[in-house]
């Protein structure tokens, strides 16, 4: 028989292989919609109170231009790009930025806008905190000299009247009266609180938090919030943002950070043309004493000579040679200049250099600008850090490099004036032996004459040159063009609302589906039909549905349920099971792995589906330790099997039990409870029981206890022509399986199935067929369902 079972065996308890598909996954899930719809309300609510609760952000943007360099001097430099001396454009503007980030920066606007003093009020219905900028009730102003830097402090000032307030420092029990405009002191120093007559009477009766931090805190947290970076890494532009609540504000600290770094930039530019005029008017002063001197000179060599006029021939070549000593005039202002910066350098290691002085060389002139320029870089960096910063270090030995490459230019400069000086020298002395003829004293005069020229035209020279430097500190312009001042977007940035929705609807799934995930990769109960057929490899009888109502515990012969139904299609499959015994004592056996899983409830519901006109039913009760079949049928007790066994007066007719509803079927009780249950089921008048009922009815369906327990079932495998294992779907645990698969696979019984139990079903539809109308009554969800557990 077991053969041919496993063979021709289909539909309901035909053995499956194939794995779960996607719609079964989705199955699973979608058993727990109420889950996901539970979270999604909770999450919808949860995204309503973050919208309602959270500060919303704005973010505000400025945009600069770098004015880069409009003359040829990089032109005139390419040859130190090997040195790594002239930086590329990109590297300029980076080093902007950095300056751009620096803290002395942010600390001058800080202290201009007052930032690290905030004031806040509670909205009226959320109760959170906002900042207040434009339209505070009062500006706190505390006096300097009595200011303890570095505290910080929390005030709360409740406004009474447009004159009185109260204010309080909760941590360190500190509270007062006071009038607006008059001195308070406070554990911090003392502050006057000066009334803005345009809100003051819009916060009547309300608490102002005011909050004081120290300066550099508030730097600090503002260098982390602005945002500086190029606009396109091909462009000299640069754009400055912040994320913010207070528009307003934050407009302010952009538009200043950008003022401010003009200001230091012209500062910078007004150093290098101050250093350089005070170079000059130093050098003035000494030529002019000592073109005091040579004057002096001329007049006491005339004096003491009695010379008047130069003779007409002295005149006639000195007229040729005055183009000669024009030259000579122009090559030795020239060797001053190279003495004086040469002088300069020596004395001044790490200033800036004297800009503009006109040497005929323009690579010096160039050389000079860049230095000046990598000088003022390294000293915006020293303010925020330290000479071993390798920026810093990477300044300083570019300015090495300068300062070695400028005393090599002018050296260079020097020597090549040196040698045209000797020319012209030697061209003079050409001139000068055709004069010989000349008397002493002119040529004494000439000379003395030449040195007189020489220094006026150098004096001449550097008063042009002051004129130029006055010019270009009154001309000095900024660094920066600002583009785009300080704007805020129209629409906030955080929080975005598409974005929150977004979430709350990936989390309103993400999350249930991560609950069900792991609840079901710990959960061992069995889920099914599929689970049962993935574990063990027993045919599969039949599929019993849950139900909510007790009424569908006993079928009838007029019932149209869902479990009448899915009974008599086990009706059905059995008998197909059994059509190969004999026409009389087909015996069933009914068992489980543990109580609670239905054995009572199916083998009472299946004897009233077997029980027809033709055929007579035997439901015995064979639980002696915990029966059951008296309460499903609302039975008194009675006497039964252990009575029987015991008592050899008693006849089979005194034990069996007949149904008014059911003709066809009978019942015979467990009896009463006996202290040694396997002994009594060992005895010959049981088998004599069992061979009589065999023998009477055309069914015996069996109801015993749980197999994995007791081994009270197993003692009935000589008797039994099949056994139903019952799984209760949701109940039974998978590794108790075993159990039922270890009984087939060592053939207790001649012919073993299983059935399961409580199947979920979620519409009145089953098997293909709609059943039930009218006959189920519905109730609301949160109900607990009735299980079949008996």
């Amino acid at each position: 028989m077991g053969t041919k079972q496993n063979t021709n065996m289909d539909y309901e308890y035909q053995q499956e292989s194939s794995n779960l598909t996607l719609k079964d996954h989705i199955s699973k899930y979608l058993r727990f919609w109420k889950l996901f719809l539970v979270s999604g309300i909770l999450f919808i609510i949860l995204a309503f109170l973050y919208l309602k609760y959270t500060s919303v952000q704005y973010k505000v943007t400025a945009t600069i231009l770098i004015k880069g360099e409009k003359t040829g001097m990089l032109s005139e430099l390419s040859a130190f790009e090997d040195l790594n001396i002239v930086e590329t454009n990109n590297k300029e503007v980076e080093n902007e930025i950095e300056i751009l980030k620096s803290r002395p920066l942010f600390e001058n606007v800080i202290r201009k806008l007052n930032a690290h003093h905030q004031y806040f009020t509670k909205t009226k219905f959320s109760k959170r905190l906002v900042e207040l900028y434009e339209n505070k009730p009062f500006e706190a102003k505390f006096i300097k000299d009595s200011l303890l830097q570095d505290i910080s402090a929390d005030f709360t000032i409740t406004i009474h009247s447009k004159n009185s307030f109260t204010i309080k420092e909760e941590e360190k029990d500190f509270i007062k009266e006071g009038v607006f405009g008059e001195v308070i002191s406070t554990r911090i120093g003392n502050v006057i609180l000066v009334p803005d007559n345009n809100f003051i009477e819009l916060f009547l009766d309300n608490e102002i938090y005011l909050s004081v931090q120290p300066i550099m805190d508030v730097v600090e947290e503002y260098k982390s919030k602005v945002s500086i970076g190029l606009v396109n890494k091909d462009a000299n532009v640069i754009s400055l943002n912040i994320n913010t609540t207070t528009r307003v504000k934050a407009k302010d600290l952009l538009n200043g950070l950008i003022e401010e770094y003009n200001l230091d930039a012209i500062r910078d530019k007004n150093l290098i043309y101050e250093n350089t005029a005070s170079f000059i008017k130093e050098r003035l002063t000494i030529i002019n004493s000592e073109l005091s001197d040579i004057e002096q000179g001329v007049e006491v060599f005339k004096t003491s000579n009695s010379l008047t006029n130069v003779t007409s021939e002295a005149e006639l070549f000195l007229e040729n040679s005055s183009e000669n000593k024009k030259e000579v005039l122009e090559t030795s202002t020239q060797i001053g200049l190279v003495n004086f910066m040469n002088d300069y350098l020596k004395k001044n290691s790490e200033g800036l250099l004297p800009a503009n002085l006109g040497f005929s060389d323009g690579s010096i002139s160039g050389t000079i600008t860049l230095y000046n320029e990598i000088a003022l870089r390294r000293d915006e960096v020293l303010n925020g850090t330290t000479l071993k910063n390798p920026i810093v270090v990477s300044l300083n030995e570019k300015l090495e490099n300068l300062k070695l490459s400028l005393k090599q230019s002018l050296n260079n400069q020097k020597t090549s004036l040196k040698i045209k000086l000797r020319n012209l020298e030697r061209q003079d002395a050409v001139m000068n032996s055709k004069i010989n003829s000349l008397p002493r004293q002119e040529r004494e005069l000439r000379d003395i004459v030449r040195q007189q020229e020489i220094k006026e035209t150098l004096y001449l020279y550097l008063l042009q040159k002051r004129e130029e430097t006055a010019i270009s500190l009154a001309a000095t312009v900024a660094n920066a063009k600002i583009i785009e001042r300080a704007y805020s977007s129209k629409f906030p940035v955080k929080p975005k609302k598409r974005i929150v929705f977004l979430v709350t609807i990936l989390l309103s799934f993400l999350l249930p589906s991560i609950v069900i995930f792991f609840y079901d990769l710990l959960d061992v109960k069995v889920k099914g039909k599929k689970e049962v057929q993935k574990l063990i490899d027993i045919p599969i009888v039949a599929e019993i549905p849950g139900t909510d109502t007790k009424e569908q515990f006993l079928i009838s012969r007029d019932n149209r349920s869902i479990v009448a139904e899915s009974f008599r299609i086990f009706e059905s499959n059995l008998k197909f099971l059994l059509s190969e015994n004999a026409d009389k004592g087909k015996t069933i056996l009914v068992t489980s792995s543990a109580t609670g899983e239905g054995k009572t409830f199916i083998s009472t519901n299946l004897a009233i589906a077997l029980a027809d006109p033709d055929k007579k039913v035997a439901l015995l009760g064979l639980d002696l330790r915990s029966p059951k079949i008296l309460e499903y049928l609302n039975l008194e007790d009675s006497v039964g099997v252990t009575n029987y066994i015991r008592d050899e007066k008693l006849v089979l007719e005194d034990i069996i039990i007949g149904l008014d509803n059911v003709p066809n079927m009978d019942v015979i009780n467990s009896g009463i409870i006996p202290p040694n249950p396997i002994e009594l089921l060992k005895s010959k008048r049981f088998q004599k029981l069992i061979i009589a009922l065999k023998t009477q009815y055309d069914y015996v369906v069996i109801d015993t206890p749980p197999v994995s327990l007791v081994a009270d079932a197993l003692l009935f495998t000589d008797y039994v022509d099949l056994c139903i294992y019952v799984v209760r779907s949701g109940f039974t645990d998978k590794r108790l399986l075993s159990v039922a698969d270890s009984l087939y696979q060592n053939k207790r019984f001649s012919s073993m199935t299983v059935l399961i139990n409580d199947v979920e079903t979620h519409s009145k539809n089953y098997y293909g067929y709609t059943y039930g109308d009218g006959v189920i009554e519905k109730k609301p969800w949160w109900k607990k369902r009735i299980m079949n557990n008996k």
